[in-house]
C-alpha cells in the first residue's frame, strides 16, 4: 500500500464513525460537557454517547481531564478536514 493510502487509512479510522464526527465537529467549536453534548440535538441515546467518547479516547482524538471532553492535540489535527468538508459542501 502507498503512503497515500496508509495516510487516508489511518485518518478514516481516527475519524470513526458518522456520529463521531459530529462529535469531533463539536469539539472542534469549544470543549463541551456530557450534557453539553447530549442537548446537542443528537437522535442518538446517552449510552450510544458514551461509547462513541470511550472509542474517541481510546483513539487519542478526545481527553477528559475533569467533567469537560475537549480535542487533543490529535483531534485539534482534524480541523482542516472539517473545514474541507464545510467547503465542499457549500458548492453543488
Amino acid at each position: 500500500m502507498t503512503s497515500d493510502l496508509l495516510a487516508l487509512d489511518y485518518t478514516v479510522r481516527v475519524l470513526g464513525s458518522v456520529f463521531e464526527m459530529q462529535i469531533i465537529r463539536l469539539l472542534l467549536q469549544a470543549p463541551c460537557s456530557f450534557e453539553q453534548l447530549t442537548a446537542a440535538g443528537s437522535r442518538h441515546s446517552m449510552h450510544e454517547l458514551t461509547v462513541c467518547l470511550s472509542r474517541l479516547e481510546q483513539r487519542g482524538v478526545v481527553e477528559r481531564p475533569a467533567t469537560i471532553y475537549r480535542l487533543t492535540p490529535i483531534g485539534e489535527s482534524l480541523q482542516p478536514i472539517f473545514h474541507a468538508i464545510e467547503k465542499q459542501t457549500q458548492h453543488p
